[in-house]
Order: structure tokens, then sequence, then C-alpha cells
């Protein structure tokens, strides 16, 4: 049970998204106002000058929700979460905002400090295996990553910047590339707070602890500025506590120009953890692990830190972004209980995105786009160790890679009711992997893909429309099997999907169906004994 106690300044004020701990936790949130953009913001609107109450001025509260897509939408599998849906939101963990793709759950294992695990349309995700998310046009999703190909580590966000969440199902967009076979979740942060808020008294079970505050200023030309942090600790029910410790901020500056609204941002987080591992049925009970909450090895920890610096405009026909990040991260963990290793990742990514209307008629709507990524991996790999001291390396190597992409996607209205949609999408990849250890090998590899769409809608009625789509998709492979493993694997592996489904809306009461294939030409593959992700064979969903 969780009880939620807040202090509104004044009605029609958004509750606090957060219920922290578990679901044995009883926390209490002594919070002023969490506000977020402002289609999460009651909008006051003016009464007739007549009204009743004879002040000239009737209060109105009107909260955001999700957007009407009959009409807009390509397929029956996506959608927009928003406003209100997002703000009233009772969260657990930080990585419950994207189970407001509908369908998507969001499992913990290893720790708070560790990216969760997925499972989407059948798939075991792993930390992000075929599921993207982009946040403000920068993706999080991290290629030839220590622990796993795809790793989606989100528990940096904090959940009261994110003001909306644009979802997707299959490989139906020009502008979705690697790792979006299965699903893709494009996230929007807000803009400015209303009012400052500060929560000082979130508190729960296992020594949960939450302290959040944000404060805003407009200036100048329609320009604000954001700052916003939150501190977390919590120690779990295990036998060894988590001590978990969680720092997170995020600043973002926005400003009006002669271009188009022109912004830039930056977010930080760094956390610190003890993991419980998972533990052997036939241990549980046994002098070694007493329950199924014991401890069977003391000295794994985990850390991750993690700062995105971007920027963009956004012009009335296109926008553009670019970014930089640091990324520093390990985990010593013992997956057999008779090997523990480290594993370690540290890597600077650079990367840029813009997008422009050729052609916006009625009739014809036409894009144009390109996005760019480098990774500049210094270290990954998987030590030996015996109560995380070294022992020797499992692997050990140095990674660039790159990528370039260019897509197009165009949208032709027949009749007033049927629409058709037509996309390509062009991937070129470079690996390089230079072995650290004399012991290992390297080399360079690259590879490219063509990724075709097509899709129809047909508006039945205004609440009625039906979808039928397919397209061909990808994901990256590990850098260090396509370049520096014998045999080696191919850099990037196609998919095809195709779906028809059908979507009813009425009023804010939404409905959709969907039927789908995806035949995958190799799978991503978790294996529990090494802690690491491989390709699999072919498979068929």
């Amino acid at each position: 049970m969780t009880v939620n106690v807040s202090f509104r300044p004044r009605p029609g004020a958004v509750l606090p998204a957060l219920l922290p701990a578990t679901l044995l936790a009883l926390p209490l949130s002594l919070s002023s106002q969490n506000l977020r953009a402002a289609e999460a913001q009651p909008q006051i609107a003016d009464a007739p000058a007549d009204s009743d109450d004879g002040d000239g001025l009737e209060e109105i509260v009107v909260y955001g929700r999700a957007e009407r897509l009959i009409g807009t939408a390509a397929t029956a599998s996506e959608g927009v979460v928003g406003g209100a849906d997002l703000s009233v939101r009772p969260l657990l963990r930080v990585a419950e905002l994207l189970e407001a793709v509908p369908g998507l759950i969001a499992a913990q294992h290893s720790g708070t400090g560790k990216a969760n695990q997925y499972f989407l349309r059948g798939f075991n995700l792993d930390h992000g295996t075929d599921f993207s998310t982009v946040v403000d046009g920068v993706p999080w999703n991290l290629r030839s990553h220590g622990h796993g190909q795809g790793y989606l580590d989100v528990n940096g966000l904090i959940p009261e910047v994110i003001s909306r969440i644009d979802f997707r199902k299959g490989p139906y967009r020009a502008d979705s590339g690697d790792f979006s076979l299965a699903g893709a979740a494009v996230m929007s942060t807000i803009d400015r707070l209303e009012q400052p808020f500060l929560t000082v008294a979130e508190a729960g079970s296992y020594d949960w602890r939450r302290i959040a505050a944000g404060w805003g200023s407009d200036f100048g030309n329609d320009g604000a500025l954001l700052l916003v942090g939150q501190f977390q600790s919590y120690d779990g029910p295990w036998e060894r506590p988590e001590d978990l410790r969680h720092y997170a901020g995020y600043a973002k500056l926005h400003t009006q120009t002669s271009i188009g609204r022109a912004w830039a941002s930056l977010s930080i987080y760094h956390a610190t953890w003890n993991p419980t591992e998972q533990s052997p049925e036939r241990a549980i009970g046994t002098s070694i692990c007493a329950n199924v909450f014991c401890s069977m090895d003391p000295t794994a920890t985990g850390m991750t830190s993690r700062q995105i610096l971007a920027g963009g405009i956004d012009a009335e026909r296109w926008q553009a972004n670019a970014y930089v990040q640091y990324y520093d991260w390990n985990m010593y963990s013992n997956p057999t209980y008779d090997f523990q290793i480290r594993q370690r990742d540290r890597r600077l990514t650079y990367g840029y995105r813009v997008q422009g209307d050729l052609v916006n008629s009625e009739a014809l709507h036409w894009t144009l786009g390109s996005e760019g990524r480098y990774d500049d991996i210094p270290r990954v790999g998987v030590d030996h160790t015996d109560q995380a001291q070294f022992i020797e390396y499992v692997s050990t190597h140095a990674i660039r890679e790159g990528s370039i992409a260019a897509y197009t996607e165009a949208q032709w209205t027949l009749a007033e009711r049927v629409r058709l949609f037509a996309g390509l999408r062009a991937d070129q990849y470079w690996f390089d992997v230079r072995a650290l250890d004399p012991q290992f090998q390297g080399g360079s590899a690259s590879d490219n893909q063509f990724s075709p769409k097509a899709g129809a809608a047909w508006t039945i009625s205004p609440q009625v429309e039906l979808y039928a789509n397919w397209g061909r998709g990808f994901h990256s492979n590990d850098a260090r099997g396509i370049a520096a493993s014998d045999p080696r694997v191919p850099g990037l592996m196609p998919a095809e999907g195709k779906e028809i489904g059908a979507r009813w809306q009425k009023g804010s009461f939404s409905f959709t169906a969907t039927y789908w294939w995806l035949d995958l030409d190799s799978e991503l593959k978790f294996v529990g004994d090494t802690n690491s992700v491989e390709p699999g064979p072919a498979s068929a969903r």
C-alpha cells in the first residue's frame, strides 16, 4: 500500500508523479507542486462575462491527455502518452515510464542501479535489444556495451522532466533505426516550470528515500531556464543492504531566435549500489543461503556515471540537434558463484540528427533526414576477479564504432479518408576493434543496410481507422563479434515486419487491435552463465 500526502498551493495543481519504494513500502510524500510542461498543465480559460459568480472569470481545469490519432497515425500500434497520463502515474522504478508503452514490461534484477530488463511482443529484450529509446533526439541505447548489446539504462532520467512519450512497435517508420524492431519510445522533456517544487519527505520501507527539487525562470524572448535535481537511496529487502546512492540533475535553457527555437540541455547521473544476484534454487534453505533474500557474493558492487550535453534548433520546417555523452560503468557479479567477473565500459559518444520537410501540403507530406553517431570506447571488457581483486582478463578491447544514415518518408492523401505511406532508410556502419592484451585479437569491418517501408490507412468514420503496414529493419551486433572473433558475425542483421490493425477512439477512450508478424534473421539472446548477449539463430513471431 502507498500513501501520498501533498500540499498544493492552488486548485488544479498536478499531483506529484512518484509514489516510491516497493509494494511493501509505506511512503509519505510532502511536496509543494510538481508541474510538467505546458501540455501537462491545467489550462485556465476565460469564462463568459456574464458568469454567475460575478467576478467575470471562472476557473476551468483541463488536463492534457493522449492526442487524437485517427487521421494522423501511420500504424495501429503507435501512440502518444503525455500530460496528466504521465503526471499521475505512480512509479516504483523510473523504467516504469516506459511501461506507458502498452504491453511493455520493465523488470529489475542485479540491483536498482542497473538497467532494467524489458519484455515486449514476445521478446525477452534483456537490457534493450530491439527496443530503442530516444530522449530529445539523443539515443540512450548503448551499442557494443560491456554488459550487452543495446544496453538501455533510463535510471538517470528524472520523471518530473518527461512531458511526452511517442511510442511505436515494429520496423515501419523510416526515422527509427538500430534496436527498434520490437518497439521504440521517443521522449520529450519539459521546457519550463510554472513554479518551483520541492519534495523533501518521500520515504518508505527498506530505507527508501527520495529528495527532488525543481526551479525555473523565464527571460527574454519567450526563453526559460530550468533546473531539476534528485537524490535517492534504497537498501531493498536483501540480506546484504543494496546501499543505493543515486544522484541526478537536469538543466535546460531555451529561447526564440530569428531561425526558430534554440535549446541546450545537460543531464548528469551517478549511482553506486551493491547488487544481489539470482540464487540457485537448490541453495535456498541451506547454510549458505537461508532464504530467497540471501546475498551469496558479498563483494559484488556496481557503478554508473553518465553526462549528456545536447542542443538543437527547432525551426518551422526543420529540426536539428547534436550531442556529446560521457559514460562510465562497471559491475562485479558472480552469475555461477564459482567465477566472479568484473564487466566495464567507458566511452565518449558524439552524434547528430537533422530532419526537414521537403513538401508539406494537404495532399503530400514528404520529409528527409539524416543521423550519425560515433562511439569512442577506450576500454570495454570482462575481467576474472576474486572478491573484487583482479586475476586475469577474459576480454579487453578498445572499440571505435561509427554510423551514418539517411532516410526519407512520404504520406500521400489520395482521398479524404485514404492515406498511403512509403519510406526508405539507408544505414552504413564501421567497426574497428583493437585488443588491449596480446592474447586477444582485433580487426575492422563494415556493413550496410537498406530498409524500405510501406503502409496504408483508411478512415472508416471519425471514430474508426484501419491500417496495413510492412517494413524491413535491423539491429547491429557487438563490434567484438563482428571484427574480432572467429568466426565473425554480420554487422547488421535484417528483419521483416508486417501488421494489420484497427483503432477506435471516442472521447478520451482509445482501443487498438493489431495482428503482427516479425521475422528476424538472427535474434540477440542473453547468456546467463557469462552475463553477456550473443547472436542467436533466426526467429519468427
